[in-house]
């Protein structure tokens, strides 16, 4: 085992050809291993190196990233995150073996057929699964698992790759063997018919709502063993990269000291309009009646001004009543819209426009409440509702069908292991 020297900017790495070495001192919490193998790696653009890097940020624990691939360790490393890369590759058999065993298949099952058709079991599994899963033979890592909890993508049919599988696979394995505690991560989109690939985990962590239903309809997992993530960690999840998440990703500690809003706050966010100001006025007294902890964002026009008065000094005489009434409002301007978009849970706005638009694109649930307005959906996450007053039914609606419920991934993982984590505003 080599180790690089540590230097002021570099982040150590360890590479193992045959496992993960047992763990260094622990300088806080528990050591949690993270599994991103090549496939997934890329499937996410990479940022799937950045929801690890968030773990790190939000718990302060020993994170470590376990690949199978020395391009992938790379570019863990370049964010700061220690890596350590497995081998998994097997030295057991040769391209002329494979053959040989396929061919012996064929002949001891060639008179057995799919029942309820005349097709022979070898045309389907001989040349692909049979032979394929040869390819991991003798290639387990021969160090144990050291580590307090694991997080393992859930594996797809469009991306994948044996050595990959392999990682996963021995981690799993190796992890139910010594009774800790597993995370299974959805990377590729739930749904596909394959669900004997899914390995078993204690808890789930998925992308939509969809995802959580599917694992529960199949009885892959029961209602509590399922968490939707957060927005901003799903992003790390999917194909292809998005400006305004990729800034919030690197700004959201900074974003949320500037609004004194804390981790997990049920934040709203209302883009101000001098032409709106009766609805607005309805709006801030409707969420008084929401019964939830909640944060009220308004975003202002710093520029904008009606005769002697600025939209700030508006906004605080013209609500003065319903903004002491909600349990926190912020009224910022220094904030743009796009990075406000990615802080909140649902957006109520009375006018269609920029940040309706970026809601829908972002399927982010957005109200419309627009006095004679329309009524009505617009979308999967957007919905016209001309009457204020019925703005808390709507959003209590949304929380009992479970649209709202997103749950930082550092909460899943301290609930599974009993910890408590950073809350920091």
């Amino acid at each position: 085992m080599k180790k690089k020297k540590k230097t002021k900017g570099q982040v150590q790495t360890q590479r193992h050809g045959n496992g993960v070495a047992p763990p260094r001192p622990l300088r806080s919490g528990p050591r949690v291993l993270f599994a991103v193998a090549d496939s997934e790696a890329g499937y996410t653009s990479y940022k799937m190196w950045r929801l690890v890097k968030k773990l790190k940020d939000d718990t302060g624990w020993n994170v470590v990233g376990v690949t199978n691939s020395n391009w992938v360790a790379k570019t863990g490393e370049k964010l700061g995150l220690t890596v350590e890369q497995v081998e998994i590759q097997s030295p057991a058999i040769s391209a002329e073996d494979r053959l040989w065993a396929a061919d012996e298949l064929i002949r001891q099952t060639g008179d057995v057929v799919i029942q309820g058709s005349s097709l022979p079991m070898w045309k389907i599994m001989a040349m692909d699964d049979f032979m394929g899963s040869l390819l991991l033979l003798g290639a387990q890592p021969a160090l144990p698992l050291a580590a307090d909890l694991i997080i393992v993508p859930l594996m797809g049919v469009d991306n994948n790759t044996k050595e990959g599988c392999g990682l996963y696979t021995w981690m799993v394995a190796q992890a139910r063997e010594k009774g800790i505690p597993i995370i299974g991560l959805e990377v590729s989109p739930l749904g596909n018919k394959f669900s004997l690939s899914q390995l078993p985990a204690d808890h789930y962590a998925v992308k939509s709502r969809w995802s959580r239903d599917f694992l529960i309809r199949q009885g892959i997992a029961q209602a509590q063993q399922v968490s939707v993530l957060k927005w901003e960690e799903a992003y790390c999840l999917w194909p292809g990269r998005e400006e305004h998440t990729e800034a919030y990703l690197d700004k959201e500690a900074d974003l949320r000291h500037m609004l004194g809003i804390p981790q997990d706050r049920f934040v709203i966010l209302i883009p101000h309009h001098f032409t709106f100001l009766w609805e607005i006025r309805k709006i801030l007294e409707a969420l008084g009646q929401v019964s939830q902890p909640l944060s009220v964002v308004i975003r202002i026009n710093p520029e904008a001004s009606r005769r002697q008065y600025s939209e700030r000094e508006i906004v605080l005489k013209s609500y003065e009543k319903e903004l002491r009434a909600l349990p926190q409002v912020v009224i910022d301007e220094r904030i743009g819209t796009g990075l406000l978009l990615q802080l909140a849970d649902i957006v109520i706005s009375p006018f269609a426009g920029g940040t309706t638009e970026q809601a829908l694109r972002s399927n982010k649930p957005t109200i419309m409440c627009q006095a004679m307005g329309e009524e009505g959906w617009q979308g999967e996450c957007l919905y016209w509702e001309p009457k204020p007053g019925n703005i808390p039914g709507l959003i209590q609606a949304w929380w009992d069908q479970g649209c709202l419920y997103q749950t930082r991934l550092a909460t899943i993982a301290a609930e599974l292991l009993g910890k408590q984590v950073k809350a920091a505003a």
